[in-house]
């Protein structure tokens, strides 16, 4: 399932990594358009491998936001294990294959991510991803799985309720994976369910991203008891922050800028989320 929001004509390569799919087996592709976008019903009438995928849009534009379209989509969806991935990234052959046999075992499901295959090197030095080998632990309190590579059992998402809309974007991944594993549901890893991510290339896209996505896991690390890192790490990020900060930033190379954007922008994020949902989150 694709949460769509104003992602032509990126949305191809998500579509033929999803054609290119080693799965026996018969799966449904849903486009939930966020946007209502007729060039999108349009774009999905002439895509050739539009039987192939059983392609359709469902109209999600009534209210804004990734969450909403996500639960539009999966409650329109036939199948009885919905697996989630983005309109800009693309899913490795083995992705749909991978997602199913662990969703036999286990209620959600989580997947690595790569970052070399759909962004240049310098755009991928920027930010390092998780170890692919193991589920990253987040908050030191439970392993997520992000929203781009996220496999559920419908019955499950319908027992916590889907998506939580309050949480439009950033941290409503993180804040799925912790109400679904609290209720007591068994969280898996599929290992070879790799997608390739594709990052923000520009600087002034990275830098509000970097601090939304801190400031919301502030959020959601108060909500569910989430103790953070240790208390010793805010200051050590801090001062690298400070140490590293450009005093001729035109002097910089753009790797050097594009790292330093994303590390201040996510502590900025963190401190700001400390102090709108009054909690200490580092």
């Amino acid at each position: 399932m694709i949460a769509y929001y104003r992602g032509l004509p990126g949305l191809a390569v998500q579509l033929d990594a999803l054609a290119r799919q080693d799965y026996e087996g018969s799966f449904e592709v849903i486009v939930s358009d966020n946007e209502g976008s007729t060039d999108l019903q349009r774009y999905l009438d002439r895509y050739p491998e539009r039987e192939r995928l059983r392609l359709r849009r469902v109209d999600s534009s009534d209210v804004a936001g990734t969450s909403h379209a996500r639960n539009v989509g999966t409650r329109a969806a036939e199948y009885d294990f919905i697996a989630y991935c983005d309109q800009d990234d693309a899913v490795y052959p083995g992705w749909v294959r991978a997602m199913a046999s662990a969703g036999r075992e286990h209620d959600l499901v989580g997947g690595p991510l790569e970052r070399d295959s759909l962004n240049d090197p310098v755009v991928a030095s920027w930010r390092a991803l998780p170890d692919p080998d193991e589920p990253f632990v987040m908050g030191r309190f439970l392993p997520i799985t992000f929203g781009c590579n996220l496999g559920i059992r419908r019955t499950v998402f319908d027992a916590v309720a889907g998506w939580d809309e309050s949480y439009p974007t950033a941290a409503s991944d993180v804040e799925l994976c912790w109400r679904v594993q609290t209720a007591g549901y068994r969280f898996g890893y599929a290992r070879d369910a790799m997608v390739a991510y594709r990052f923000r290339t520009g600087l002034r896209e990275t830098w509000p991203q970097a601090v939304e996505y801190g400031r919301e896991e502030a959020r959601v690390a108060k909500q569910y008891g989430a103790p953070g890192r240790r208390w010793w790490w805010f200051p050590i990020h801090a001062a690298v922050v400070a140490g590293t900060a450009p005093v001729w930033p035109w002097a910089w190379s753009r790797r050097r800028l594009g790292q330093w954007t994303w590390v201040t922008g996510n502590l900025a994020g963190r401190i700001r989320g400390s102090i709108r949902y009054r909690t200490l989150y580092w």
